[in-house]
Protein backbone atom coordinates (compact mmCIF):
# COMPACT_ATOMS: atom_id res chain seq x y z
CA UNK A 1 0.00 0.00 0.00
CA UNK A 2 1.12 3.50 -0.76
CA UNK A 3 -0.14 6.85 0.52
CA UNK A 4 -1.82 7.39 -2.87
CA UNK A 5 -3.71 4.08 -2.61
CA UNK A 6 -6.26 5.50 -0.17
CA UNK A 7 -6.98 8.45 -2.45
CA UNK A 8 -7.34 6.17 -5.49
CA UNK A 9 -9.55 3.63 -3.68
CA UNK A 10 -11.76 6.39 -2.28
CA UNK A 11 -12.24 8.02 -5.69
CA UNK A 12 -12.99 4.66 -7.30
CA UNK A 13 -15.57 3.69 -4.69
CA UNK A 14 -17.17 7.14 -4.68
CA UNK A 15 -17.60 6.95 -8.45
CA UNK A 16 -19.02 3.44 -8.24
CA UNK A 17 -21.37 4.46 -5.44
CA UNK A 18 -22.66 7.41 -7.51
CA UNK A 19 -23.15 5.30 -10.64
CA UNK A 20 -24.71 2.36 -8.82
CA UNK A 21 -21.85 0.00 -9.65
CA UNK A 22 -21.36 -0.45 -5.89
CA UNK A 23 -24.44 -0.86 -3.75
CA UNK A 24 -23.40 -1.14 -0.10
CA UNK A 25 -24.93 -3.96 1.87
CA UNK A 26 -26.56 -3.57 5.28
CA UNK A 27 -23.30 -4.72 6.87
CA UNK A 28 -21.26 -2.13 4.96
CA UNK A 29 -23.69 0.63 5.88
CA UNK A 30 -23.64 -0.45 9.54
CA UNK A 31 -19.85 -0.37 9.61
CA UNK A 32 -19.82 3.06 7.93
CA UNK A 33 -22.31 4.34 10.52
CA UNK A 34 -20.23 2.95 13.41
CA UNK A 35 -17.10 4.63 12.07
CA UNK A 36 -18.88 7.96 11.65
CA UNK A 37 -20.28 7.70 15.18
CA UNK A 38 -16.82 6.93 16.56
CA UNK A 39 -15.32 9.82 14.56
CA UNK A 40 -17.88 12.37 15.76
CA UNK A 41 -16.28 13.27 19.13
CA UNK A 42 -12.79 13.76 17.65
CA UNK A 43 -13.77 14.90 14.17
CA UNK A 44 -11.94 12.17 12.29
CA UNK A 45 -11.68 8.42 11.98
CA UNK A 46 -9.20 6.80 14.34
CA UNK A 47 -7.12 3.70 13.78
CA UNK A 48 -8.69 2.10 16.87
CA UNK A 49 -12.23 2.70 15.53
CA UNK A 50 -11.37 1.17 12.15
CA UNK A 51 -9.84 -1.90 13.79
CA UNK A 52 -12.92 -2.32 16.00
CA UNK A 53 -15.27 -1.98 13.03
CA UNK A 54 -13.35 -4.49 10.96
CA UNK A 55 -13.27 -6.92 13.87
CA UNK A 56 -17.06 -6.63 14.19
CA UNK A 57 -17.78 -7.86 10.67
CA UNK A 58 -14.42 -9.17 9.53
CA UNK A 59 -15.34 -12.43 7.83
CA UNK A 60 -18.53 -11.40 6.02
CA UNK A 61 -17.13 -7.94 5.28
CA UNK A 62 -14.31 -9.49 3.27
CA UNK A 63 -16.83 -11.34 1.08
CA UNK A 64 -19.61 -8.82 0.38
CA UNK A 65 -19.16 -6.70 -2.74
CA UNK A 66 -15.79 -8.33 -3.39
CA UNK A 67 -14.50 -6.94 -0.08
CA UNK A 68 -14.36 -3.40 -1.47
CA UNK A 69 -15.14 -1.65 1.81
CA UNK A 70 -12.83 -4.03 3.64
CA UNK A 71 -9.93 -3.00 1.37
CA UNK A 72 -10.76 0.68 1.88
CA UNK A 73 -10.71 0.17 5.65
CA UNK A 74 -7.34 -1.58 5.41
CA UNK A 75 -5.98 1.39 3.46
CA UNK A 76 -7.43 3.82 6.03
CA UNK A 77 -5.73 1.84 8.81
CA UNK A 78 -2.45 1.81 6.90
CA UNK A 79 -2.67 5.58 6.40
CA UNK A 80 -3.51 6.22 10.05
CA UNK A 81 -0.69 3.99 11.30
CA UNK A 82 1.94 5.41 8.95
CA UNK A 83 4.15 8.42 9.38
CA UNK A 84 3.10 10.02 6.09
CA UNK A 85 -0.56 10.56 6.93
CA UNK A 86 -2.56 11.98 4.04
CA UNK A 87 -5.14 14.20 5.77
CA UNK A 88 -6.98 15.00 2.54
CA UNK A 89 -7.29 11.31 1.62
CA UNK A 90 -8.54 10.48 5.10
CA UNK A 91 -11.10 13.27 4.91
CA UNK A 92 -12.25 12.00 1.50
CA UNK A 93 -12.55 8.46 2.84
CA UNK A 94 -14.59 9.75 5.78
CA UNK A 95 -16.84 11.66 3.37
CA UNK A 96 -17.30 8.46 1.36
CA UNK A 97 -18.36 6.62 4.52
CA UNK A 98 -20.87 9.42 5.15
CA UNK A 99 -22.23 8.91 1.61
CA UNK A 100 -22.53 5.18 2.24
CA UNK A 101 -24.39 5.90 5.47
CA UNK A 102 -26.75 8.39 3.78
CA UNK A 103 -27.36 5.98 0.90
CA UNK A 104 -28.55 3.41 3.41
CA UNK A 105 -31.05 5.84 4.86
CA UNK A 106 -32.49 6.42 1.37
CA UNK A 107 -32.82 2.70 0.70
CA UNK A 108 -34.56 1.88 3.95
Amino acid sequence: MTPAALRERTLELAKDLDTGDWVPTDLERTIARRLLTAADPVGCITEHAVRDAVWEGSEPLSRVNDGRLSVLLAEITYSLAGNGRDAAALASAQALLASVNRRGKNVL
